[in-house]
C-alpha cells in the first residue's frame, strides 16, 4: 500500500498545515535555547525533520492499524 492509501481516511492536501506548523514550533524552541543564528537554524531544521517525520509516521501507523482492524 502506498502512503496516500494509508492516509486515505483524510485527503493528503489536508495535511498541508503540518510543515509550516512544525517549522514554527522548531524555530521558537530553538531560539529559546540558543543564541547564534546558525545554531538556531541548524537545530530548527533538525527539530523540524524529527517533528514532521514523527507526526507523519504516527498518522501512518494509526491509519494502518485502523485498516488492519477494519476488514
Amino acid at each position: 500500500m502506498i502512503a496516500a492509501e494509508l492516509l486515505g481516511l483524510v485527503h493528503l492536501v489536508e495535511y498541508a498545515f503540518l510543515p509550516p506548523l512544525c517549522l514554527a514550533v522548531a524555530l521558537v524552541t530553538s531560539a529559546a535555547h540558543r543564541e547564534d543564528m546558525r545554531e538556531i537554524l541548524r537545530h530548527a531544521l533538525r527539530a523540524w525533520i524529527v517533528t514532521f517525520g514523527g507526526i507523519v509516521l504516527f498518522m501512518l501507523a494509526v491509519s494502518y492499524f485502523v485498516l488492519w482492524i477494519k476488514p
